[in-house]
């Protein structure tokens, strides 16, 4: 299988493992709703990964085992969320080994330290509240809010 097949599929069973964890846990997923990405520029409309329409809450799942310029992206996808995805709470959930790496930790981190000065500084347009977390720390989240 191709590298770009490769990452797309491994992304898709992370959503999906992410998605069954959700329903085990008793939450209905719904459709997300769709919304236009500053990548797009309005010619084309997004989707985040995973929408829990109870709690007003959109979930976009990334999922790298190895290093790579695409774990860079992650400011975009924040400062998207922040302009664009209307919602309550956006939640960013990274999945795969590259997150626990030197590289990708710290990226993470940066990440982590980026929707905190979002979510303090800088009035919503989109999501009021923007989280990133690995996704031992998602099923913490999750179990904690039952």
């Amino acid at each position: 299988m191709q590298q770009g097949k490769k990452a797309n599929h491994t992304g898709k069973c992370f959503h999906k493992k992410v998605e069954q964890f959700l329903v085990q846990s008793g939450y209905n997923v719904d459709a997300p709703p769709p919304y236009e990405a500053v990548w797009y520029g309005g010619w084309r409309l997004n989707k985040t990964d995973i929408y829990l329409k109870d709690i007003d809450t959109q979930i976009e799942c990334k999922f790298q085992n190895v290093s790579g310029t695409c774990d860079q992206k992650v400011g975009l996808e924040i400062y998207n969320a922040h302009t664009n995805i209307r919602c309550e709470h956006y939640i960013l959930v990274y999945g795969g080994d590259h997150w626990d790496k030197p590289r990708g930790n710290n990226i993470y981190k940066a990440a982590r330290e980026m929707a905190a000065l979002f979510n303090r500084t800088v009035p919503a347009l989109g999501a009021k509240k923007i989280s990133i977390m690995k996704y031992s720390e998602f099923k913490e989240w999750i179990n904690e809010q039952s």
